[in-house]
C-alpha cells in the first residue's frame, strides 16, 4: 500500500494540530448527513398526511355507511315485530335536509327509534316488484311488517310494491352499494336474487 499514489489531493494531508486527514473521496460522498435524513422523513411525513387525508375522504364510504344503517334499522323493525305480537311494526326512510331519515315505529308505542344518517352526497333507489322511485324527502320507504317479522306491505312513496318479492335498495354516491330486504324480512348486503 505505501508505494501505491493516491489521486485524492486530501488523502495525506496535514491539518491544524499536525494530525493527518483521514477521509477519502468514498467516505466523503458514501452517504447521508443526519439533516437530509431528518429532511425527507419529514417531507414523506407530509405527504403521506396528505395521501391518508385523501384516500380516507368520507364520501367514498357514505354508500357502506348509509347501506349499513339501513340494513340495522331494517333488522331492528323486524326483531321488534317478531317480539311484539300485540303491535304492527314499520320503518320508514326518507330524506331529511342533508341526512336519510331512519325511523321505526309501532301502532302501539308510536315511534321508537329515529336514526339520522349523514347523506354526504347519496342517493337511495328503491324497487319492489315493478315499482322503482329514488327516495327523497316527498318518496319515503315505508316496510310493515307482521308479527312473524316477514314483510306485510311495501310503500314506494304512495304506491305500493311487493313485499313477496322484497325490495332492492342501491346507495350510489362515489361508490355503489346494493342491499336486499327479503320477503322474510331478512336485510341482507347485495341484490336480491
Amino acid at each position: 500500500m505505501e508505494g501505491r499514489e493516491s489521486n485524492d489531493p486530501l488523502r495525506g494531508a496535514r491539518i491544524p494540530g499536525g494530525r493527518v486527514c483521514a477521509f477519502t473521496a468514498a467516505s466523503r460522498s458514501g452517504g447521508f448527513t443526519l439533516v437530509e435524513l431528518i429532511s425527507v422523513m419529514i417531507l414523506l411525513s407530509i405527504l403521506g398526511i396528505f395521501a391518508m387525508a385523501r384516500m380516507t375522504s368520507p364520501e367514498l364510504f357514505a354508500p357502506a355507511v348509509v347501506s349499513g344503517a339501513v340494513a340495522a334499522e331494517v333488522r331492528f323493525a323486524r326483531q321488534l315485530a317478531a317480539a311484539r305480537s300485540d303491535a304492527v311494526v314499520s320503518v320508514t326512510v326518507d330524506r331529511v335536509g342533508d341526512a336519510w331519515r331512519l325511523r321505526t315505529s309501532s301502532d302501539v308505542d308510536g315511534v321508537v327509534r329515529t336514526e339520522l344518517v349523514s347523506a354526504d352526497d347519496t342517493a337511495l333507489q328503491a324497487a319492489s316488484g315493478a315499482v322503482s322511485a329514488s327516495l327523497d324527502a316527498a318518496t319515503a320507504l315505508t316496510l310493515v311488517f307482521d308479527h312473524a317479522g316477514d314483510l306485510a306491505t311495501v310503500l314506494i312513496g304512495a304506491v305500493p310494491g311487493a313485499p313477496d318479492s322484497g325490495v332492492n335498495l342501491t346507495v350510489a354516491g362515489d361508490s355503489t352499494r346494493r342491499l336486499c330486504v327479503y320477503p322474510s324480512g331478512y336485510a341482507h348486503a347485495g341484490a336480491c336474487s
